[in-house]
Order: structure tokens, then sequence, then C-alpha cells
């Protein structure tokens, strides 16, 4: 066995109704005002109140901001770090789904290092680094999907050079993370099933990666079952079903810490790079794209994709061990199909808000040159060039 090194991210609560708590938990680690740290379709959907009156209800000052958008943007950052360095707040609570946990860790990053969050992105001319640890920064995740509340990394757009990248430094691990499926319940089915299925792809992607580890393969097999066994549930009739929406919650959560230490892949490459170029939301690229990704890294490792097979349910007794690899392939084509997401790329409507603009095959080159610059393309279990992702793409159309 290779040595590893595995990191233990945020401290978690769990439990329906804990967010009533919240006031009282920062008081008492010493806290003595939040900026909430949020989008308006949160508040409109009466989410950020209760997280007013659990810090009401802990007599904790607090900030609203509502600002937070899809997709965070370099200067929709720099904005909102300016926007918290001003309001006096000694604690940040980002309540969200990806983007607003991920724009909350760079702009907690930017009360403590100089400069725009564009000096600290990945690839940028002049890197720098994070050398002062960050505002302290507590999630409450309202989706069951991108495990951001456990891991170390910010992804930002950058609208000029069409491009989605990062800033990743153990800095950036929140806090506390509070996973409470009542925040969640209620989330629309397709919101739930491709949140879900982006959770899944962290599970997947992390248990095949060529740097998993045991301990993060552990994490990930049990993310990929509990997804296995619920998602159904909470996307279809079970918007309330408090069973099914407590075990996806905290699925996507198990599943996050198990890719801050596997790492990803190829799926995350060309979701990452299509959001940039189209808008496609995460969890809708990563749940169109996982199927046809996971039947081009079947042959990287036959024996793991068997065990996926079997956690998503396929009866392998007696298939050859290629047969069996790919019926996990075949799992996840039928999850999507249970679940209702976009299969095909052709089939993204921007009247839907699946993207920005149609999906044409005219932009696929470009995809796949910005795809070798994915600093973690290498995890992928299969060696993957610009002709492998272009015949993803146009598998996926």
């Amino acid at each position: 066995m290779r040595g590893f090194e595995f990191k233990m991210p945020a401290k978690v609560k769990f439990g329906e109704g804990i967010v009533n708590e919240i006031g009282a938990i920062l008081k008492g680690m010493g806290y003595t005002k939040a900026f909430i740290a949020t989008d308006k379709g949160i508040v409109a959907a009466g989410i950020a109140g209760i997280i007013e009156e659990g810090l009401k209800a802990g007599d904790m000052p607090y900030v609203l901001y509502d600002e937070m958008i899809p997709d965070p943007t370099i200067e929709i950052v720099d904005e909102a770090a300016e926007v918290l360095r001003k309001s006096g707040a000694d604690v940040c609570l980002a309540v969200g789904g990806g983007s607003p946990i991920d724009t909350a860790k760079a702009i907690c990053m930017l009360q403590t290092n100089e400069g725009s969050v564009r000096d600290y992105l990945f690839g940028a001319k002049n890197l720098k680094t994070v050398n002062n640890p960050i505002l302290p920064l507590v999630c409450i995740p309202t989706t069951a999907g991108t495990g951001s509340e456990m891991t170390a990394a910010s992804v930002i757009t950058n609208n000029q050079e069409k491009t989605k990248v990062s800033v990743t430094h153990e800095y950036l691990i929140p806090k506390y993370a509070f996973i409470d499926p009542i925040v969640q319940a209620g989330c629309p089915p397709f919101i739930t099933a491709t949140t879900g299925m982006d959770a899944l792809t962290h599970a997947i992607e992390s248990y095949i990666s060529n740097r998993s580890n045991p301990i993060s393969d552990a994490m990930g097999m049990q993310a990929i079952k509990m997804i296995g066994k619920y998602i159904r549930r909470a996307t279809g009739a079970g918007a309330f079903d408090m069973e099914a929406r407590s075990n996806m919650a905290v699925a996507a959560t198990i599943a996050g810490v198990a890719f801050m230490n596997g790492g990803l892949g190829v799926v995350h490459g060309i979701a990452q790079t299509l959001g940039a170029f189209v808008h496609i939301p995460h969890g809708v690229a990563n749940s169109l794209l996982l199927p046809y990704c996971m039947e081009k890294s079947v042959v990287g490792n036959m024996e793991k994709f068997k065990e996926i097979a079997i956690a998503l349910g396929k009866n392998v007794e007696g298939m050859e061990l290629r047969d069996a690899a790919f019926a996990a392939v075949d799992a996840v084509f039928e999850m999507a199909e249970d679940l209702n997401v976009p299969m095909r790329l052709s089939e993204l409507d921007p009247a839907k808000r699946h993207c920005s603009e149609p999906v044409t095959e005219e932009i696929f080159q470009a995809v796949a040159d910005d795809l070798m610059n994915y600093r973690l393309l290498a995890d992928t279990p299969v060696k993957i060039g610009k002709q492998e992702c272009i015949d993803i793409l146009n598998a996926a159309f």
C-alpha cells in the first residue's frame, strides 16, 4: 500500500432543527456578530428566515447579505469581500448550495489575505499563496450535493477568459458545518436530483481515483450506497420524507470528505469547463456527464467499478469481471432516467435554465483544450487527452 495523507475537515453537527441552536452555539464559541452570506432564492424560500430566528434565539447580532449568484465571478467575490470587511462581523455564515459556500470561502480568505481573489486562482500570473487563516466560516448547506462545506476549494468564474478555476488551501476548510435536513426539505425535485447526482459523482470519482486511499474509499463507498438507496425517494414524492432527506444530506457531506482526500477526475473537469462556456449548473453537468465518463474509465479499474455496480443494486453474480464493471454504468444511466434529469447535451434548454445558450459541437475542441489545464485530470483511472474528451462529449451529445 502506498503512503497517503488524510485530512479531517470541518466539525459537523447533524440533526433535524439544529439550526435553531446556531446563535447559542456561535456565542458559545466566542463570536459576537455573524455575516449571513446567501442568495435571494434562499431568502425567498424562507430558509434565511429560519437561520435568522436561530441567531435571534441565541441573542447573536447579524448582517444579512443576499447578493450571492450561481457561478460566482471574480467581481462578485471582490465586491462581497468588501461588504464583509465593512460589516464588523467576526464569523461568516454561508447558507446555500455550492455557489454561496464557495463565495463565502473566498470572501473570508480575502479578509486576512490582501488583494483580489483573481490573484489566488490556480494558474494566475504572479500567483499569490494563502498565507493566513481565513475569517471563521460556518456552513449550512441547503442542498444535498456539493459537499463544499467539507472541502478546501472555492471555484470561481473568470468571465473574461471563460474559465472556472479554484483557489485551494487548507485554510479555506470551514470551521463548522450544520447539516440540518429541515432546511433541505421541500427542495424541488429537479434540484434534488441533480445535486444528489453531483454528490454521487464526488463519491464515484473519489473511489476510482488514482489518488484514492483506504479511508477515502470507505467514505466514498458509503456515500454511493446511501445515495443509491435514497435519491429516488428524496426526488419523487419525498420532498418532506425526512429519512430520505437526512440520508442524502449526510451522504453528500461524506462524499465531500471523500473527494477532498481521494480526488476527482474527468467528470468534474469537463463539467467545470462547460460551466464556464455555457453556464450549465454544476449538478446538471455532472449528472449528465457521469455515465459517459464512467464508460470511458471502466477499464482503468474494473474491480472498483464492479463494487460500484453492487452498491447501486446490480446483481452481478456469475458475470465476467468486465460485464460486472460495465453494470455500474448501466446503473447510473438507469438512475438518471428514473430521476428525469437531462441525459444529452443537445437536450439542454436555456428556457429551463439548463444553460445560458444551447450546447453545440463547435465548442467541443475548445472544451477539450481547456480540460488539459484541469489540475485533477490525472486522478482519472485512464489517460484522458483531448481526443478522449471529444469522444465523451460526442457520446453525450
